[in-house]
């Protein structure tokens, strides 16, 4: 029986960052989620750019950071619509209005 990784949900209201970001989400968006959470430390604040540039799942993306804002843009939209599923915790909170400066 072949493993399948846990895709991410990309709920509708989510906020399009480009045209294939439902199905990049949803194909590698648990594999991006996963990898952000071993590389930056809980509660500690980060450049959204800066991070996405050193993910190796994101390797050989040209502007690794939409992807990587497109993921987050995904998990935000979830949260919104379960915020049950997250005990009540923030997944991701932003410093100011954009996905600029995060922290998770």
């Amino acid at each position: 029986m072949d493993f399948q990784e846990p895709s991410l949900r990309y709920p509708n209201n989510t906020p399009t960052v480009f045209t294939g970001a439902r199905r990049f989400v949803e194909a590698h968006g648990m594999e991006v989620w996963c990898e952000l959470c071993d590389t930056v430390m809980p509660g500690e604040w980060f450049n959204v750019t800066d991070v996405a540039g050193q993910l190796e799942s994101l390797r050989g993306y040209r502007k690794p950071e939409r992807y990587l804002r497109a993921v987050l843009k995904a998990i935000l939209a979830d949260y919104q619509e379960f915020p049950e599923n997250y005990d009540g915790t923030v997944p991701v909170r932003l410093r100011g209005r954009n996905l600029d400066v995060i922290s998770i």
